[in-house]
């Protein structure tokens, strides 16, 4: 069996359908659906069972309420193909998508994995491609692990976060392992173990259609919790970025993606309370080297330098997003 499509599943009654018929619609038929239920309490699951019995083609495994990434990690268990690929069950695979997947693997079956770009399901319906800087300058060839890293994530990583599961396709023999119990499980694990293949397809085009406005969605309001829950998740990804073997320059790279990331998007979201605010800049600002990591045009380099020396690190943080409306700075040529 050629691919294995995992759909991870949580009270999804609503839409799963909808995500499994634009598989079934394809021009490709060498694939499976795993569809993992991840304990809903609604009709979900029943729902899979309908669909499994009416294509073969379709599994339906049940588990305990565990979250995403055990529910990915038991679909990965499960999966029969030899590339794997995910579907979350409210978005959907673009009309072709999966013979196109086929056929790059076969013309570069020297890849752990394949990685691309993707669109985005606009309000009024229309299908908008979401192509970063990255995929236009170098996509459509192969590279190694580290310069896919450092394309993708260290370089070129200014208007986009490359990361989400569902824009990879793996080797069955390559696949990662998601940390249970933690949020924002892709940047957590994704980009560092792409890092360490041999060879990586980065792609043009793109296949997969994502749905911005829904509950859970990275667009969707940000919590406080929810600011948390990257901070922490950095701090781990910073930790392991000390072991990762990859040079001081990609390090220091990836370290103002992740910085940015929190920064330029997490704590600029609309909402907070003035106390909430300043209560996430000081934790923010705990972490002195977060903010140093942020890097700014070269020609401003020194105002970066000689704000955090005058304020201190929490006063240049809210200095900082007051100028850029919390939009954060990132000047890919400092480095």
């Amino acid at each position: 069996m050629k691919l294995s499509v995992i759909i991870p599943v949580y009270n999804g009654e609503g839409h799963l359908r909808g995500a499994v018929e634009t598989l079934l619609s394809q021009d490709f038929a060498d694939f499976e659906v795993v569809i993992v239920d991840d304990g809903s309490t609604d009709a979900t699951l029943a729902l899979g069972r309908s669909l499994a019995a009416e294509d073969s083609r379709i599994r339906v495994v049940h588990q305990e309420n565990g979250g995403v990434s055990v529910a990915r990690n038991r679909g990965m268990d499960e999966a029969r193909g030899e590339w794997i690929a995910w579907l979350d069950a409210d978005d959907a695979y673009a009309p072709g998508a999966l013979r196109r997947i086929a056929e790059i693997a076969d013309a570069h079956a020297g890849c752990s994995c394949l990685q691309f770009p993707y669109m985005e399901i606009r309000p009024d319906g229309l299908r908008q491609a979401v192509i970063p800087p990255a995929y236009s300058l170098y996509g459509d060839r192969e590279h190694s692990g580290v310069e896919a890293f450092d394309v993708l994530y260290a370089r070129l990583n200014v208007s986009g976060l490359n990361w989400q599961p569902w824009r990879f396709v793996f080797r069955r023999d390559s696949l990662p392992r998601f940390r249970a119990g933690v949020i924002h499980e892709d940047m957590d694990v994704l980009p560092l173990h792409m890092a360490k293949f041999p060879k990586v397809f980065i792609s043009m085009e793109a296949f997969y259609e994502y749905l911005p406005a829904r509950e859970g969605a990275a667009t969707a309001v940000v919590t406080p919790k929810a600011v948390r829950d990257i901070m922490d998740v950095t701090a781990h990804v910073y930790g392991d970025l000390g072991s990762s073997g990859l040079s001081e320059d990609l390090r220091r790279g990836f370290r103002s993606t992740l910085a940015v990331n929190l920064f330029g998007y997490y704590l600029a979201s609309a909402g907070f309370a003035k106390a909430e605010r300043d209560e996430l800049l000081g934790e923010f600002a705990a972490h002195r080297d977060w903010l140093l990591a942020i890097e700014w045009p070269v020609r401003t380099a020194w105002l970066k330098r000689l704000l955090i020396r005058v304020l201190g690190v929490r006063g240049a943080a809210r200095l900082v997003g007051w100028l850029t409306s919390y939009r954060g700075w990132h000047g890919g040529s400092g480095r």
